[in-house]
């Protein structure tokens, strides 16, 4: 009777337990080269290793990993999960709270540098769903820093064991979800910077002596960017132990810095010419400039207006930097809780809830006409005599169009090789007068409506459902149901609509009252339309109203996993090496996952209305389901005997994929591992892995459409002849002209493609791990790593085609390019380069990875400790599919991406004393870099700037602190970048640019090097 009453409390707390909240995950392992001081394993305890799906007592990876702890994470002083990751030197910049233009909101990791997408992100040994609507990568804004007890970076692939993504390696977060109590943790911390520049104060100070305005900078200290994090976590047991249940509530706030608060990225820095440099600054000003073509010429040329002025053969600057965010606000919050109950010893069910809400806005320069308008009627009233005088004379007047685009009788003399008609004559719809139209390429900024802003949400939540448990002689299962879900929602402000600016252009004089009104209001077509005076430099707030406009967006990701495991330990069944003490061990699984993507965008969006935007972003929605099946083997040859451990570790999986578009594919991915200790004290490992990546929902259903994409046309400007035969392959003829884009931008045909297919990976990894008896608490390790991707998804881009085809005559390049009846890449939309993603080429890395600890007793003052982290890389060699091979290693630039030291490495130094108070100094390495002109590949070589051609090593100290108060309290105080170095500059265009788009900002690197100054730090963790 007691025993029947006692089974059904368990399975009613069970129910209980599942009603409620979330997961308590299988304890996962260090590597063998973890640090010096971990505790061992307990005797017959259970360990599984990040890399594998087996649970065994002796298990040690194959794969070189790097662990951190949870005190390596504290003593980092961050409260973003990226600012940790990026720390270590096989980690390269992706997505991050520094960045602004081109800034998703998230946060993400990239390993090896082979993109995030490319690096896949567990929590407790479980796939995180993807963050975004415009990738597949995790955001690691959901990870709670505070509840992470290690963080384990695998090195290469690791598809056979997780799936799909694993190319570059796998960062698994393993959190605290046996804590027991109560805890409080709480960070603040802040960025001081002493403004002493020696480069960019010049730059700055010529420039307002020139009379622009605009080019002020910060002098002297400044301390901003605070952000704080608090985290409160409550766990305990219940049912006479056989229970546990945890939750947590965290909040996050992060304030803004802009980039007028740094000297050194209050202007962006750009090259004037070899030698020097200057502040740069757009043509799209505060009181504007224009293209158009002076009288009796045949081409165009800037004009600055002024108030009721135009100047010819001159143009006025505008300092876009000081208003773009340095580093974006952000606010978190984030709560879960982990359940787990043990019935028996075969029922032990568990749940996981993880919900975040994140929002942040990123920050630029404000809106204008970019060159959107391309007329203005001769009508006018706003504009003065003068300048109605120079605008409409009879060289600048439109006689024709290619497309839509308006010519000059110049421009059509040079499109369609013949004498240019007369002036079109418009007719007003209201009075019936007769007008012309002149060629007016306006370029204005909207000063007075305040910078765009984009208004980034993610609401994520994922949730776990499962159980695991004990079948009898050597056998478990674990089974689970997975969901996480983002919900996504962007507002675009502060921007201008295009349609309506062309009508607010169009002002014409009210016949009933002598006022300027908008020709739209007189035909109906517009009533609410406002003249948009750019003529006498007072733009009315009326007009900026109407002018005005917002972009929306609304999405989500969903991504369900279905997954059962059978592990068997065969030993028990007699099944082992007559040489091993222990036996075969396998697991046997078979998994369902599907990702699914819907984004909604608004009208503005999908017409590409919005000014500052430079291409519509339209709706896109697809999903794709794949089953797989898994196994592995963990086979012992040799245990304790004539060498001390031989092993094997084999791996296979297949994977059906179905997509929503009707295609199918299959892949298979496979590991094979060894792990060879002739003695106790030494391992030598090695790993052969095939992984793959499956083509994400944006690159198989985006939308495809013509928007920006190249930066230049070799052939324009020029009259061909018979021997620019590249030329003559893209559909043009001898004697012919192309006209070049004055603005440098250039029509691509871009979006998803379909008929992707998985790129595939071969990584191989051998490494040797010393764990000296005769040196207690000391461990090292060196492994080396041989990752080679194949059919990689990527578009080729559309300058590299233009130039295989016009320079190596590249037969597939020339297909490529769609020329319109002008032989123009811009003019019209029908003129482009093809350059959506395909299947081609790849990347080879290779280099050597090191990982050191070791502690040591010091008497009666305590123990000191040393951590050592380095990679060394030897090769980052990309095949584009076009063009010569290059190889990224030690170089960065438009191509290569942010810098890729050949040598990187993290050292601390610490003392823990036996009264509770801990000291540590870090130093964290960069080896110097050359900008990829300086590459010998033809593909990158090219002229560059002494100022770009070299960045030296760059090296950082930090110093931590830290104290335990009556057992419930440590404090901890730090200092990152102590010595406030300066980040490295790098210029940007428009000749030379080095500073490569979306992670390039303030004329640095800042996901590689400390941008923002000295960040100081204090914390506290309480427990009851």
């Amino acid at each position: 009777m007691t025993k029947i009453n006692t089974t059904a409390y368990r399975v009613g707390a069970a129910g209980l337990a599942l009603a409620i909240a979330s997961l308590a995950a299988p304890a996962f392992a260090q590597d063998a080269a973890a640090p010096a001081d971990a505790a061992p394993a307990d005797a017959g305890q259970t360990i599984v290793v990040t890399g594998s799906r087996i649970a065994s007592p002796n298990l040690t990876s194959t794969a070189p990993i790097t662990s951190l702890t949870s005190e390596d994470i504290k003593l980092q002083g961050t409260t973003k999960t990226e600012d940790l990751l990026n720390s270590l030197p096989q980690v390269f910049a992706a997505q991050s709270s520094t960045l602004a233009n081109g800034a998703t909101g998230t946060a993400t990791v990239d390993l090896r540098g082979l993109g995030a997408s490319r690096t896949l992100v567990l929590v407790n040994g479980r796939r995180l769903m993807p963050g975004d609507v415009t990738s597949s990568a995790a955001d690691l804004n959901f990870v709670p820093a505070s509840l992470v007890k290690r963080v384990d970076v695998l090195t290469g692939g690791a598809s056979a064991t997780y799936g799909a993504d694993a190319v570059a390696g796998v960062v698994n977060f393993v959190l605290d979800t046996e804590f027991t109590g109560l805890r409080v943790d709480a960070n603040y911390g802040f960025y001081q910077h002493n403004n002493r520049n020696s480069v960019t104060p010049s730059l700055l100070d010529k420039r307002t002596n020139q009379g622009l305005s605009g080019y002020g900078y910060p002098r002297g200290s400044v301390a901003d960017g605070g952000n704080f994090d608090t985290t409160i976590s409550f766990g305990t047991k219940f049912a006479d132990g056989q229970g546990h249940a945890m939750a947590y509530f965290g909040y996050r706030k992060v304030n803004p810095i802009l980039q007028s608060k740094r000297d050194y990225s209050a202007c962006t820095v750009q090259n004037a010419n070899k030698t020097t440099l200057q502040c740069g600054g757009s043509a799209t000003s505060a009181t504007g400039n224009i293209l158009f073509t002076p009288a009796g010429s045949s081409s165009s040329t800037f004009g600055a207006l002024g108030p009721g002025t135009l100047t010819p053969n001159s143009s006025t600057r505008y300092n876009f930097a000081p208003l773009n965010y340095f580093q974006r606000p952000d606010e978190r919050y984030t709560a879960g809780a982990f359940v787990d109950y043990e019935v028996n010893s075969a029922i032990h069910p568990y749940m996981e809830f993880m919900f975040m809400d994140d929002r942040t806005v990123a920050q630029i320069a404000p809106s204008g006409d970019f060159g959107n308008t391309l007329t203005i009627n001769c009508d006018n009233p706003m504009m003065s005599a003068s300048q109605k005088a120079q605008i409409c004379n009879p060289s600048n007047l439109i006689v024709g169009y290619v497309g839509n685009y308006p010519l000059t009788p110049a421009a059509y003399t040079n499109v369609y090789g013949t004498p240019a008609p007369a002036a079109i004559n418009k007719i007003d719809p209201t009075t019936g007068a007769p007008y012309n139209l002149a060629y007016m390429q306006l370029l204005r900024r909207n000063v007075e409506g305040g910078p765009r802003q984009s208004d980034l949400e993610h609401q994520a939540f994922r949730t776990l459902i499962g159980s695991r448990g004990e079948l009898g002689k050597g056998w478990s299962y674990d089974a689970y149901y997975q969901y996480g879900r983002v919900n996504y929602s962007q507002i675009y402000t502060n921007e201008f609509s295009a349609a309506r600016l062309t009508n607010a252009l169009d002002a014409v004089t009210n016949p009933a009252n002598g006022q300027t009104v908008c020709r739209s209001v007189l035909t109906g077509g517009d009533p609410n339309c406002v003249p948009y005076n750019v003529f006498s430099g007072q733009v009315s707030p009326a007009a900026l109203n109407y002018l005005n406009a917002s972009g929306f967006q609304r999405g989500h990701t969903t991504e369900q996993v279905l997954s059962g495991q059978l592990t068997g330990d065969l030993g028990q069944m007699g099944i082992k090496s007559p040489l091993a003490s222990d036996g075969i061990s396998i697991a046997l699984g078979v998994e369902h996952r599907r990702e699914s993507l819907d984004l909604k965008t608004d009208n503005e969006f999908q017409t590409g209305d919005l000014t500052g935007q430079g291409a519509p972003t339209l709706s896109v929605s697809g999903s794709y389901k794949v089953t797989e099946f898994i196994s592995e083997a963990e086979v012992p040859l040799v245990q304790d005997g004539f060498i001390y451990n031989l092993s094997l570790n084999l791996g296979y999986r297949y994977s059906h994929y179905s997509v929503s578009n009707g295609q199918v594919f299959n892949t298979n991915t496979w590991k094979i591992g060894a792990d060879f200790a002739p003695v106790r004290d030494l391992r030598i490992r090695g790993s052969v892995n095939r992984a793959v990546r499956a083509p994400n929902i944006q690159e198989l259903f985006s939308p495809n459409y013509v928007g920006l994409d190249g930066s230049t046309d070799p052939c324009a400007d020029k009259v061909l002849t018979a021997a620019d035969q590249g030329c003559l392959l893209q559909g043009l003829k001898v004697g012919q002209k192309v006209v070049s884009n004055p603005a440098g931008q250039y029509n691509g045909y871009l979006g998803g493609n379909g008929l992707l297919r998985p790129e595939v990976a071969t990584t191989k990894t051998v490494g040797v791990i010393l764990q000296p008896s005769f040196v207690p608490g000391f461990s090292f390790s060196v492994d080396y790593f041989d990752i080679k991707l194949k059919k990689a998804i990527q578009g080729y881009g559309a300058d590299a085609i233009l130039a295989a085809c016009t320079t190596d005559l590249n037969p597939t390049a020339c297909g490529l390019i769609h020329r319109n009846a002008a032989g123009s890449l811009w003019l019209t939309s029908d003129g482009y380069v093809t350059d959506t993603p395909v299947n081609v080429g790849g990347v080879t890395t290779k280099g050597f990875e090191f990982n050191g600890n070791y502690a040591h007793a010091l008497g009666g003052l305590g123990r000191g400790t040393i951590s050592f982290v380095a990679t060394y890389l030897d090769k980052y060699q990309v095949d584009n599919g076009l063009t010569a091979l290059y190889d990224c290693a030690g170089y960065y630039g438009v191509t290569c991406g942010s810098p890729r030291p050949v040598w990187r490495h993290k050292l601390r130094v610490g003392l823990d004393t036996k009264a509770g108070f801990n000291v540590s100094v870090q130093w964290r390495y960069f080896d110097s870099v050359d900008v990829e002109y300086k590459n010998p590949s033809s593909t990158l070589a090219g002229n560059y700037r002494d100022f770009n051609s070299h960045i030296p090593t760059q090296s950082y100290f930090d110093l931590a602190v830290s104290t335990r108060i009556q057992g419930k309290a440590t404090l901890r105080f730090g200092v990152n970048n102590i010595f406030d170095r300066d980040p490295p500059l790098v210029t940007s265009g428009p000749t030379g640019n080095a500073c490569a788009s979306v992670y390039c900002n303030g004329n640095t690197y800042p996901g590689t090097y400390d941008s923002l100054g000295r960040y100081l730090y204090s914390s506290i963790t309480l427990d009851f």
